[in-house]
């Protein structure tokens, strides 16, 4: 019962979230902490700097990590299949649309009102994570930074990364 309550809970999410997995962090921390309790919001935050930090997009790793806490190999399986599976069919029904209607104004003016609203979505998530990641000075002072490194000094962020790893390594010990 787990798995397919696992599979029906990342399908909403992944098919009623618009945006980037980063606008999907909010509804999937409503669902993973306070709805079922499979995370607390501590481990929320650490799985998301974890799936950040792995290769491939952050919710998938999101999913397959939630699934496989949850249930094992089944749950990650049928959590990252829940993700994946509806948006994609959406996206091809979305994008035979979109080709053919993509001069409509109304279309444009959609979408024109979507981008906003899309970005909300995210830092509203950004938000709720912020309250977890710097709950005392050292992650604000450890948010700064990387925050000065990669958007006023364009650090790669694999290094913004690692040096927040060295960072956690001396100051959280």
């Amino acid at each position: 019962m787990a798995v397919l309550e696992l599979a029906w809970v990342f399908a909403r999410v992944g098919l009623f979230t618009f945006g980037s997995g980063y606008a999907m962090l909010g509804l999937l921390e409503r669902e993973a902490v306070v709805r079922h309790a499979w995370l607390s919001a501590r481990e929320f935050a650490d799985v998301v700097a974890i799936a950040e930090v792995t290769p491939g997009p952050i919710m998938v790793n999101m999913a397959t990590f939630v699934g496989y806490k949850v249930a094992r190999v089944p749950g990650a399986l049928m959590a990252t299949l829940g993700l994946v599976l509806p948006p994609i069919l959406a996206i091809l029904v979305i994008a035979v649309l979109y080709l053919r209607f993509r001069q409509n104004r109304l279309l444009e003016a959609a979408l024109a009102g979507l981008r906003p609203v899309v970005l909300a979505l995210i830092l509203a998530a950004v938000l709720r994570l912020g309250r977890v990641a710097m709950a005392d000075w050292r992650g604000l002072v450890l948010f700064v930074a990387a925050l000065a490194a990669a958007a006023a000094f364009q650090v790669h962020p694999i290094a913004v990364a690692l040096g927040g790893v060295v960072a956690g390594l001396a100051l959280f010990r």
